[in-house]
């Protein structure tokens, strides 16, 4: 969630709905951030409804309260010596702030990895913007799967107002490469620009559940500002996405921040799109037919993106696809993930798990956008040029 939602100590408890799970998120009177089960280990009554006070959510219906891990600290309506406090704990899982954004994780606790190396999560403050966060109705795969699909750009975000720069190469036919690292999928797709020149865009997949694309122009072989994209599970059939751009070279300026923080106007206060699947999401037929807008969904590239990846229905029959040569980003993603599965219902770890999880991932990871000498490996190459997406 976004810290903004628990705006100060002792604010009203936030509802969460995680991984299938119905939660409670809440700030106690110190600041730190508690995510419990939604209902009270006594006698079920639900925590949302609860006191947030003096380090702790209190149940109303019996006065039961809780801290941030879980651990009852009074039973007011048992007796003094009552052992039951220390014997029953409500299910709580452990949070960290950073950046404008609180994560948690709810695997095992052995098995805790530290926070990612990713961009959002490694830079400072003023390197960081979270753009949006918005609820989409579809199975978290599909969503993800459209974040790491760099062809579709060129057609579905496509206009002809002067809002979105597609440049003519991205129009042709592609090749595409990738290759699979310790944490995800790293993917090209090449473009011919000229007989001499080849432009390159790569996007790179982070377990589980992360889709990065590159903006803007390169540093030192890496592309300064980044676009990453975290697709979390919320049940099988709906998906929280959340947006960031990060700048690594060094602070955004506020044109930067206030040109990714527009998208949040195209979601209500419980961050569900205004353009949505019950209307159709706006398609607008006249501006599909002028090449106005190509889609004909006037909206921002999340929403555009949301009602393609939403009209697959909830949970798409993947059985009835039929994948070509540019999706092979998409089929190393699919077996890096069954991999992962298998390795689980083996009795081993999933990729980054464990203490060491993707610390270091910085140093590795980098995106591409820009003009390569012809038969050059991507994967070597420092672009000379770039263009926007």
């Amino acid at each position: 969630m976004l810290s903004d939602e628990l705006p100060s100590p002792d604010c009203a408890p936030v509802k969460v709905r995680m991984l299938g799970e119905d939660l409670i998120a809440f700030r106690d009177s110190n600041g730190r951030v508690g995510l419990l089960d939604e209902f009270c280990t006594h006698r079920r009554a639900s925590l949302y409804l609860g006191r947030n006070e003096e380090s702790g959510l209190r149940c109303i219906y019996h006065g039961w309260k809780y801290d941030v891990d879980g651990r009852i600290v009074d039973t007011p309506v048992e007796p003094e010596n009552s052992m039951i406090r220390h014997h029953v704990r409500q299910t709580a899982y452990p949070c960290r702030e950073v950046n404008g954004v609180v994560y948690t994780y709810m695997g095992p606790a052995a098995k805790m990895p530290p926070l990612p190396g990713l961009p959002c999560i490694a830079l400072e403050p003023e390197q960081v913007c979270i753009g949006s966060k918005m609820l989409n109705e579809c199975n978290w795969l599909q969503a993800l799967e459209g974040d790491s699909d760099s062809t579709h750009s060129a057609y579905l975000h496509r206009r002809d107002d002067g809002r979105v720069n597609i440049v003519a190469s991205r129009l042709k036919r592609p090749e595409t490469d990738f290759e699979v690292t310790k944490w995800g999928v790293r993917a090209a797709t090449i473009y011919p620009y000229d007989e001499n020149t080849s432009h390159v865009r790569t996007n790179v997949f982070v377990m589980p559940c992360v889709g990065n694309v590159p903006v803007g122009r390169t540093v030192e072989g890496s592309m300064a500002m980044i676009h990453t994209i975290w697709q979390v599970p919320r049940d099988d059939e709906t998906v929280w996405r959340f947006d960031f751009v990060v700048n690594r070279q060094g602070p955004l300026d506020e044109s930067q921040r206030t040109s990714y923080r527009h998208s949040r106007e195209e979601v209500d206060g419980d961050f569900y799109k205004f353009v949505n699947r019950a209307n159709n999401w706006f398609v607008d037929r006249e501006k599909q037919r002028s090449g106005l807008v190509y889609s004909g969904v006037d909206a921002d590239f999340h929403v555009q993106d949301a009602a393609v990846t939403e009209s697959m229905g909830p949970i798409t029959d993947r059985s009835r696809e039929h994948l070509g040569i540019g999706d092979a980003q998409i089929a190393a993603m699919r077996r890096f993930l069954l991999n992962a599965v298998h390795d689980v219902e083996d009795g081993q770890d999933p990729p980054l798990a464990g203490p060491e999880g993707a610390n270091g991932m910085l140093a590795d990871f980098y995106l591409l956008n820009g003009l390569v000498p012809r038969g050059t490996s991507w994967r070597l190459t420092e672009p000379a040029t770039t263009h926007a997406k």
